[in-house]
């Protein structure tokens, strides 16, 4: 008897007739508004249906028979539906076969004005929609070189990790009708906190530790929680479009904050908006300029939250990959008020399809964020947390960020050192110390956005620093994503660059 996906057959035509029936469903249409006949109701919700899609072209409609006794309706209602659907050409009919979407359906009408349409947007949901258009990345599953915010996925030791796992399938049965834990999984936190103190010389307690399914998550979290509408909050300028995007949304009322060598200016932040109830940086690696907070601008930027009764929100996007030995602690570090939120990717560190985020919260804020996050999120899948645990305990992730850090640190240099060849001191380069981005200052004439259209045509995709403004004059400079590059692709791109560049 031979076996055809799931069915079990003995001739082809008992495999279609069976495929037949399971392809027959229930649709499910909306309401029938009140003095619009049954008629008008049904031929409306199927051009609706095929409007959107679920009734996509060539797919096989329900039969008459079924949806006159799903919904409550005679055959002859059905039939007089489908006889006018099948003379304005939306739907071809095959005796024995049935009914089918046509592949190319004319203009479908406009809905019945009597009949009631989808509701707007909220006011908030359009700010998110509009806001996230431009954030949302729609790239194919093939880089172009010099992609920004990229890592080499297939540097991450899968075959471990999918070891690991394998050894945790028979705790992760006994674990899967267990209550969730919206903080996280205990283990991992313990092992996050004692990461912490070691590499970013962060104090803190599991406790203080809630895990995520990624950063922008969690910002949206915090924005919705710590923020009423139309307050006041700091965002670096240029800064992340993530995070302008997010804390829009959110109500907050942004202030975009200019950035110089030293990070986020805070005399000019406070001459702004002074009672700002929220402040969001990058102080590691500024996103995108790449520089580091000063000592000074730090403590004025604490100072200030102390004073305030105020949050911020501080995001270690790269942080793990430091070239030259110049890591500097942690903005959490010195927190000594306790008003620091520092929010952590894993992606970039592990792999971009595990969706692994967490935050060292200030203890006030634990219990609020849990149960906002038991209310509003879904929790990280409890095997990764616990494959993560084993992939840091054996001692496989701090091998693989030495691994990545020599790489990486080589690709940077490969890039430096094509830029220098090619452009010489055209392009003024930041020093490559940490991150995944190298930072090229171009001369003071010379529009960014055209050179990064100039060397788009040419399949290079690099990201002017302009596209990162928010209100304030922004330098002239080209970001250049280098981690998910080999060396060969890398002095390929630049050959292109120049080519692009004359």
């Amino acid at each position: 008897m031979p076996v055809v996906g799931q069915f079990r057959c003995h001739t082809p035509n008992q495999f279609e007739c069976r495929l037949r029936r399971a392809a027959e469903h229930s649709l499910v249409l909306g309401p029938r508004p009140i003095g619009v006949t049954l008629q008008q109701w049904l031929h409306g919700a199927l051009c609706e249906a095929i409007r959107d899609g679920r009734l996509a072209p060539g797919s096989r409609l329900p039969t008459s028979r079924s949806l006159a006794r799903d919904h409550g309706l005679s055959r002859s209602t059905v039939t007089a539906v489908f006889e006018r659907l099948l003379a304005d050409g939306y739907i071809s009919a095959h005796v024995g076969r049935g009914s089918f979407v046509a592949p190319r359906s004319p203009a479908l009408p406009a809905p019945d004005a009597s009949i009631a349409v989808a509701p707007a947007l909220s006011r908030r949901g359009r700010q998110l929609s509009e806001a996230g258009a431009g954030v949302v990345s729609r790239n194919g599953p093939l880089l172009r070189t010099f992609e920004s915010d990229r890592v080499d996925a297939a540097l991450f030791p899968a075959a471990v990790w999918a070891k690991l796992a394998a050894k945790r399938v028979r705790w992760y049965e006994s674990r899967i009708v267990q209550g969730a834990e919206w903080q996280g999984l205990a283990p991992l936190r313990e092992l996050l906190a004692q990461q912490l103190l070691l590499t970013r010389g962060i104090r803190c307690d599991a406790d203080q530790i809630v895990i995520l399914p990624g950063t922008r998550q969690a910002l949206d979290l915090l924005a919705r929680l710590l923020l009423n509408p139309g307050e006041e909050a700091w965002l670096e300028d240029p800064g992340s479009p993530a995070a302008h995007a997010l804390l829009t949304a959110a109500g907050a009322r942004v202030v975009p904050v200019p950035v110089d060598e030293e990070g986020l200016d805070v005399g000019a932040a406070l001459r702004a908006a002074p009672r700002a109830r929220l402040a969001y940086t990058t102080a590691a690696a500024q996103m995108p300029l790449g520089h580091a907070m000063s000592h000074s601008r730090r403590q004025a930027l604490l100072a200030w939250a102390r004073a305030t009764s105020a949050y911020v929100i501080d995001e270690d996007r790269d942080g793990d990959f430091v070239f030259d030995g110049s890591g500097v602690n942690a903005l959490k570090a010195d927190d000594d008020g306790d008003c620091v939120i520092h929010l952590r990717s894993l992606a970039f560190s592990l792999a971009p399809c595990l969706r692994l985020a967490y935050l060292v919260l200030p203890r006030r804020l634990v219990e609020p964020v849990c149960t906002t996050l038991a209310l509003t999120q879904s929790q990280p899948a409890l095997l990764d947390q616990a494959v993560l645990h084993d992939f840091i305990a054996d001692g496989h992730w701090a091998r693989h960020l030495r691994a990545l850090r020599m790489i990486y640190g080589a690709r940077a240099e490969a890039l430096r050192h094509g830029l220098d060849r090619h452009f010489g001191r055209w392009l003024q380069l930041a020093p490559a110390r940490r991150g995944l981005n190298l930072t090229a200052w171009l001369p003071g004439s010379v529009r960014d956005a055209d050179l990064a259209g100039r060397a788009a045509a040419a399949g290079v995709t690099v990201a002017p620093l302009t596209a990162y403004r928010l209100q304030h004059p922004a330098p002239a400079g080209l970001r250049f994503g280098f981690a998910a590059f080999s060396e060969a692709s890398i002095r390929s791109g630049v050959q292109k660059l120049a080519a692009a560049l004359p």
